[in-house]
Parts: C-alpha cells; structure tokens; sequence
C-alpha cells in the first residue's frame, strides 16, 4: 500500500494468471460435453447438489448429464437455476460468449457474437442479455466495499489550445483544470 495525497492506494500487483488466447479456449472447449464437465467442477467442487434442498446426499447419475436427488425427486443438470437454464444453445457457446464479452474493449455485438459462435442474431443477443443480467448492475451497488482504489486526475485543456483572453497565464500543469477523484 502507498499513501499518495491523502489517499491510501495499492500498488498493482502482476498477473497471477495469464490471459488465455482464442485458440487455447477452443482447445480446452472443443464440444459442450468438455464444457459442462468443467461447469460442474466448478459449480459443485465437492459432487453435484440439488438445487431444490440443496442436498448433496442421495443423488444419482443419470445419461446425458442429468441427476436425481431421491430426497425431493427433482431432475437436475448444471444448467438448472442458472443462466443456462431454458436455453438450447450449447453449453462451449456459452463459455465463448462470456470470454468474447470480457475480452472485448468496447463490448460485443449481438450480429458479431452470432457469426462467432454459429447462431442467429436473436439467440445471441438472448444469450449477452443473459450475461449482462448476471454481472448485475450499478442500481445494485449501494455504497463501496472492501479495499477501494481511488486515483485522482485533472479535467480541462491545455493552456496553449484556449483563446488568448480565456488563457490564465499561471504556468503549466493543473492550473485551469479541476480535480476529480475516480473509484
């Protein structure tokens, strides 16, 4: 941690993990069976849970990548009360959407996420209203939490591109500009 002007910052620390590239997720992903098979590793580290009782107890393995709990009779796949849920679209679609979506700078377009992934425009916008519905949104947020990072930066031109009678002749740097604090 740094103390900078009053405000306590922390350094960025390096990457633990490295970025993987298109092609590599392509590798790790090739059908929906490799895909759900790591969904289910990390939605249910310890076996699958019901997502009724959640129960961990009692459950069998079904063909095609369903379960049973025997405690309440639900039918169940990594797909259920999740975002996957109800759609057709396979399942290594869906990871190649999300990394296209946080990857992109600038977001991504339903028609551009359609051609990637090999669907119509409408089941890809579906699928980014999906996503962008379970990163949540701003509304959500009340207040900041945790350790915060804030920076501050000056907002205003350079003297040199102001006409002569709006320059304030007082040197160079902050002078004319206001400070903002960014989170």
């Amino acid at each position: 941690m740094v103390r900078r002007g009053g405000y306590v910052t922390r350094r960025k620390a390096s990457m633990s993990r490295s970025t993987i590239s298109t092609f590599q997720l392509f590798a790790m992903f090739p059908d929906a069976e490799s895909a759900r098979l790591y969904l289910e590793s990390r939605l249910w580290p310890d076996g699958p849970k019901c997502p009724e009782c959640k129960s961990g107890e009692r459950i069998t393995v079904r063909k095609g990548g369903y379960y049973r709990c025997n405690a309440c009779k639900l039918d169940f796949t990594v797909r259920t009360g999740t975002i996957f849920e109800r759609s057709h679209i396979p399942l290594h679609k869906w990871i190649y959407a999300m990394y296209a979506l946080v990857t992109a700078r600038k977001g991504v377009s339903s028609l551009q996420l359609a051609k990637e992934i090999g669907v119509t425009q409408k089941s890809a916008w579906f699928v980014l209203q999906r996503l962008r519905e379970a990163c949540g949104s701003d509304d959500e947020m009340d207040k900041l939490r945790g350790e915060v990072e804030i920076d501050e930066c000056f907002i205003g031109g350079k003297e040199a591109n102001k006409h002569e009678h709006k320059k304030l002749k007082m040197g160079r740097g902050a002078v004319g500009k206001t400070k903002e604090l960014t989170a």
